[in-house]
């Protein structure tokens, strides 16, 4: 059962869209947002962008949910492998890169 069509003027719309926001991505970019949240809206947009081609250039949205779980669950392990990415140089230790010369045992 298809519950929905992707129409022409749907696709226009979602081609605005997408235009849209990549001269919203490039004005960011050119404001020069700092502490991280130039990246979090860069990231913010892409993944908007991504979901509209998704449903509507390649007519996920007219599809049954089955094959829309295996588009979410494809998404959330890239989300779970972005992540534990990030988070492994955040956890390390580091260590002194020589050995602290005043630290050695008297004789």
């Amino acid at each position: 059962m298809i519950r929905a069509h992707v129409t022409g003027t749907k696709m226009l719309v979602s081609w605005i869209a997408l235009l849209v926001l990549t001269f919203i991505s490039f004005g960011i970019s050119r404001v020069g947002l700092t502490g991280g949240a130039e990246l979090a809206a860069a990231l913010t947009i892409s993944i908007v962008k991504t979901f509209i081609v998704l449903f509507i250039f390649m007519h996920l949205i007219e599809q049954r949910f089955a094959n829309r779980l295996i588009v979410i669950v494809t998404f959330l392990f890239i989300v779970l492998l972005v992540t534990l990415t990030a988070a492994d140089p955040m956890t390390r230790k580091t260590y002194p890169k020589t050995p602290d010369p005043s630290a050695r045992p008297i004789d």
